[in-house]
């Protein structure tokens, strides 16, 4: 049996290894990976994928909160490498820590506040690692969910109006138009 796009084992591979690199100091979120297998696979599965790929944030998180625990300064100077981080964001992040957290963290799932900056700054605040790993996996797997189900939901419409053939493309342009957002918006704060 040959190795292909769609093999399974290699997506299930990807998200966990994806969703680890991201919380550590990857800057492309696994969404894109996991929107596409809402093509290849389907929801159900697409799915499946996201809670490997939230198991491997949460695996992620667990370092980044104990090196934030051990030496913030150094912590928050690596997470100031990361391409597109800035103070701005440590420093919101890090304000939100003193409020209700695991609502913060998921909020900021989806506002551009990325996930390893929540873990560097909760091990900063003397937050456990392994409660924040767990509320992590969770805040983790629902914007996962949403991206795969607002990409479930896109392919549905789009193959209602017999477009199908094009939500590939279509799913290209939205994740060229979110990042370029994006980056003109981290570029010009």
């Amino acid at each position: 049996m040959g190795i292909g796009l769609k093999d399974q084992r290699l997506w299930f591979a990807g998200a966990a290894l994806w969703g680890f690199a991201e919380a550590t100091f990857f800057f492309i979120v696994p969404d894109l990976l996991l929107t596409a297998a809402v093509l290849a696979f389907g929801f159900s599965r697409a799915f499946r994928f996201a809670t490997v790929a939230a198991c491997g944030a949460a695996l992620g998180a667990l370092p980044m909160a104990i090196w934030g625990a051990a030496d913030a300064e150094a912590a928050r100077a690596f997470i100031l490498s990361v391409p597109l981080i800035g103070e701005d964001l440590l420093l919101r992040v890090h304000g939100e820590l003193e409020g209700f957290w695991p609502w913060d963290l998921t909020v900021g799932a989806v506002t551009g506040a990325p996930f390893k900056i929540y873990a560097v700054e909760a091990g900063a605040a003397g937050v456990n690692p392994f409660l924040f790993a767990l509320v992590g996996y969770v805040a983790r797997l629902a914007r996962f969910t949403l991206a795969i189900a607002l990409t479930a939901l896109g392919a549905r419409l789009a193959a209602r109006l017999g477009l199908q053939r094009l939500v590939p493309y279509g799913l290209a342009l939205a994740w060229a138009a979110i990042y370029a957002f994006y980056m003109m918006k981290r570029l010009g704060s």
